[in-house]
């Protein structure tokens, strides 16, 4: 049996471009890669996403303030952590008077878990809440 000459001929071309392939490198923040230096400059002086944005736009970078963001967590290598925000006093109350509960009769604060539920009766737990089938 004699191989089939148009099969030969495209395993060789597949063959050949295979040989010639060369990867795309990618494209992603390529407009930002040159400017690297720059960006880590600005980020190590505290500069938020938005004023980097703001500046690399004054020089004809037209970029978002999520890409820099991106860049920074992607290219810098900047670690993604969240600033967690404490909880602050009223600065009308003082911290003494802050701590303790409120009066028996009064409505502020924490004490209104009673007044937040439209129904009467004894105070329902957290959670789902099921409708009685009996009641409605």
């Amino acid at each position: 049996m004699k191989p089939d000459t148009a099969t030969d001929l495209a395993a060789a071309r597949l063959a050949q471009a295979i040989r010639d392939y060369v990867p795309r490198h990618p494209t992603k923040f390529q407009k930002l890669l040159p400017m690297k230096g720059s960006i880590a400059e600005l980020r190590s002086k505290g500069a938020s996403y938005a004023a980097i944005a703001g500046v690399l736009r004054n020089v004809n970078v037209p970029v978002a303030s999520d890409t820099i963001f991106r860049f920074c967590h992607e290219v810098l290598g900047e670690p993604m952590t969240r600033r967690c925000r404490k909880r602050m006093v009223a600065s009308g109350i003082p911290k003494e008077r802050a701590r303790k509960k409120p009066h028996e009769g009064s409505v502020t604060g924490t004490d209104c878990k009673a007044y937040r539920s439209p129904f009467t009766g004894s105070e329902r737990a957290p959670g789902p809440h099921i409708a009685d089938p009996n009641t409605i």
